[in-house]
């Protein structure tokens, strides 16, 4: 009798190390799957968002990366803040900090870093464009004119130009360049039919929030 309890329990714990270790098995398979999707459409679906931004493409190739619901609501795909600058190269950057996902959750945060490089902007402005800074900085139309020596088609990769105004004194048309949100974000993922899709980029650090926390603290 006791043989027998002994044989039974000892199957019996046999079957429970299997179990367990099957179960985890399973569970390591869906979390590795899941996770490999999160990875892929973070990094096609950020980049394809911030050249569709940037280039001001139409978003119907967004669809397949983020939700009707952020698509609705994104302020940078509805603002154009690109508008006036004709951009031909830019360095998109883009890193994966951190991926977690349980196989039965439906919607998860992943954390990224994303930039470009202000020295990575290669770009001319439209005519309109350099017609409204010159009125806005207050610079006379024809001497911002006479100087195209250092901005060929509103080119800024160089210093900006600078023209004679009254007398010998020179005018320099102050440029900006282009800007991304840079910094960490925490990306927001939902699986919609199955799919893991975004619905919501925001950002948790940028570079140089730290200096002025430090300088808000030292007050």
């Amino acid at each position: 009798m006791n043989t027998g309890l002994k044989l039974a329990s000892f199957f019996l714990r046999k079957l429970t190390i299997m179990v367990v270790v099957l179960l985890l098995i399973v569970l390591a398979t869906f979390f590795a799957y899941d996770a490999a999707n999160i990875y892929v459409v973070a990094k096609d679906g950020l980049s394809q968002r911030a050249e569709t931004i940037i280039s001001e493409e139409d978003t119907d190739s967004l669809n397949r990366f983020f939700t009707k619901k952020f698509l609705n609501s994104d302020p940078l795909l509805r603002s154009h803040p690109y508008q006036g600058y004709q951009i031909s190269d830019y360095g998109y950057e883009l890193k994966i900090r951190r991926i977690w996902v349980l196989p039965w959750q439906s919607r998860t945060n992943v954390l990224v870093k994303e930039s470009i490089p202000e020295s990575s902007w290669k770009f001319s402005i439209t005519d309109e464009m350099r017609e409204k800074l010159t009125e806005e900085q207050g610079i006379p139309q024809d001497a911002e004119k006479k100087d195209g020596s250092n901005a060929k088609n509103g080119e800024t990769t160089k210093e900006p130009a600078e023209a004679p105004s009254a007398g010998t004194e020179k005018v320099k048309l102050n440029i900006p360049k282009p800007k991304w949100q840079n910094g960490e974000k925490t990306v927001e993922f939902r699986k919609v039919k199955g799919q893991w899709k975004i619905n919501r980029i925001a950002i948790s650090n940028s570079p140089g929030s730290k200096q002025d926390a430090k300088k808000d603290s030292g007050k």
